[in-house]
């Protein structure tokens, strides 16, 4: 998670801590905080905890008028020197172990008076804070969906909840902060990775902040208004051609940009999922890792994609008032379409970058994934899409894999399946550790869920109930007749009734029946967590299907996957 957050900071050498620190502890001079502390205070940075990055109290000056700094820990954790506590703090720098990239931003937290018995946090939360002022904390979590918590001092590693948040949050900031400096390149100017973040960091504060309700951040609504508010906010420092139609200019690029930042977004929300923690820290991000949970992160952590959507355009096109719904069509191309689709929608806007443009088709168009077609429902065709129809009760549903490229690298076509589906009030969610496939010149040969492999499933609703079992005996997921994949619904869901860990009443009321209707969703990812990318179509013809996550209390996969509902006539 790398925004840029805040202006930039001068940030003393780590070679002379000790002397700026014996400066601090002098007592008076520039700082602007209390004397001595009578017990240590500690903090953390956490954007996930950041390892090796520089902490400056910016209200805590040497004699040189340069702000005190220390060095994060392995787990983020710091030290206030002497007579630092009421400073306000900023944290750059370091490794995120989540991810386990740079971090390239800047992160703030607001200058209160910071005390012994807590830890103070740094993270994408009190950045945020930070914009609004200490005293909107709590209103502000209420808003986050944080209720009671202390956005000041809640250790995200600690706090599900807060974790997810502000790996929302910075990921919200980020992808604005990108598209804002785009703009500023496609108009012929320049805007620093500092000037972008921070006015993105207010938009997304204001926004949340003066929503009704609980903001949902990935939402098109949020994403829109916080783009238009982060372009406003920029309007002194981004190019002289775009500062007069300001106005304009936040609504094209809302109407551009608002897709692909939502989209990304909402995948980081969706493979989270809900957070398990560990023991501590390490633990908690392995399971995530091994889950899948964090590759739709580090995607958008490392995707200069909206950035370069954003530059792709001009100053004449920005400033268009009739440009809005053309721009909104190529941003729902490039956000969930493919490499086709983004050239026609291109096509009908003037004073494109073409370069930009070839670059962008380059990025959507696939590679290496597992390529799925020819679905069928109870043995019939069916075109597949968010709504589809079966006859008769659902048994299983199929799909032709095949091979495009090197979907597992040079590694072994062995997946993690999650399977979910909704009926009548109760939602069942089964997990297959491990699923081997091979391939032959591209095409599925065979699809075996081996023997002595976990399972696990979870049943909530009017009939919960959940176990994790061990297969005893392999079970072949292959359809030889048409070579395809297959979901066994019925099959899977007798299975768990012959384990006794469900009635035959149980089983009864969860299987899905004609005449109704039943919400499905199937996710997959390699047994080690590595992303399994699935497409359909070929070619630029080709786009990715949607980010499915699901969960059981035995495990989770993350990774990309399908979705509908199916009508059972």
């Amino acid at each position: 998670m790398q925004a840029s957050l805040s202006k930039r900071f001068t940030l003393a050498a780590a070679a002379s801590a000790a002397m700026l620190l014996a400066a601090c502890g002098g007592g008076g001079g520039d700082s602007g905080s209390s004397g001595t502390p009578s017990a240590t205070i500690s903090g953390k940075a956490v954007d996930f905890y950041l390892s090796g990055a520089t902490v400056s109290f910016l209200d805590c000056k040497d004699s040189a008028g340069k702000a005190l700094t220390v060095v994060t820990g392995a787990n983020g954790d710091f030290t206030f020197p002497a007579n630092c506590t009421k400073s306000a703090l900023s944290v750059s720098g370091g490794t995120d172990i989540g991810t386990g990239l740079p971090f390239n931003g800047v992160m703030q937290a607001p200058a209160v008076d910071y005390r012994a018995g807590v830890t103070p946090m740094i993270s994408p939360l009190t950045t945020l804070v930070a914009q609004l002022g200490a005293d909107q904390a709590a209103a502000l979590a209420t808003k986050l969906g944080l209720s009671g918590k202390d956005l000041l001092n809640a250790d995200p590693l600690t706090d599900a909840d807060v974790l997810k948040a502000a790996v929302v949050v910075q990921q919200l900031v980020e992808q604005i902060s990108k598209t804002l400096q785009g703009v500023a390149t496609g108009a012929g100017g320049s805007l620093s990775a500092d000037a972008a973040a921070a006015a993105a960091a207010k938009a997304v504060a204001s926004v949340v902040s003066s929503g009704s309700g609980t903001a949902d951040l990935s939402s098109a609504s949020t994403v829109s208004a916080a783009i238009k508010a982060s372009v406003k906010n920029a309007q002194s420092s981004l190019p002289s051609t775009l500062q007069s139609s300001i106005d304009t200019v936040a609504t094209n690029v809302a109407a551009l940009a608002a897709p692909l930042v939502s989209k990304q977004i909402g995948d980081v929300n969706t493979a989270l999922g809900t957070i398990k923690l560990g023991g501590n820290a390490a633990s908690t991000v392995a399971a995530l890792k091994g889950n899948g949970a964090l590759n739709a992160l580090k995607d958008s952590s490392q995707s200069t994609l909206s950035t370069t959507l954003a530059s792709s355009t001009s100053a004449s096109v920005l400033t268009d008032g009739n440009n809005a719904s053309k721009l909104a069509d190529l941003g729902n191309a490039v956000a969930t379409g493919s490499a086709d689709d983004v050239q026609s929608k291109a096509g009908a806007i003037q004073g494109l970058d073409s370069g930009k443009l070839n670059t962008i088709v380059s990025k959507v168009t696939l590679n290496d994934y597992l390529q799925a077609s020819n679905v069928t429902i109870n043995g019939l065709s069916t075109t597949l899409g968010d709504q589809m129809s079966a006859t008769g009760n659902l048994s299983d549903v199929k799909a032709v894999l095949k091979e495009i490229g090197a979907p597992f690298g040079t590694g072994a076509a062995d997946i993690r399946v999650g399977l979910h589906y909704s009926y009548k009030g109760n939602t069942v969610d089964v997990i297959f550790e491990k699923v081997s496939l091979v391939f032959s010149g591209g095409n599925l040969v065979s699809a075996t869920f081996p023997a002595n492999t976990n399972f696990s499933f979870r049943v909530t609703g009017s009939l919960p109930a959940s176990a994790t079992l061990s297969n005893v005996s392999a079970d072949n997921l292959f359809s030889s007749g048409n070579g395809q994949f297959t979901l066994p619904f019925a099959a899977i869901l007798n299975k768990v009734k012959n384990s006794g860990a469900l009635t035959d009443a149980q089983f009864a009321a969860l299987a899905p029946k004609a005449p109704g209707s039943v919400d499905v969703a199937f996710a997959v990812a390699g047994v080690d967590g590595s992303d399994v990318k699935l497409g359909i179509g070929t070619g630029t013809a080709a786009k990715y299907t949607s980010k499915v996550s699901v969960q059981t209390a035995g495990g989770q996969v993350s990774g990309y996957g399908l979705k509908s509902t199916i009508t059972l006539n």
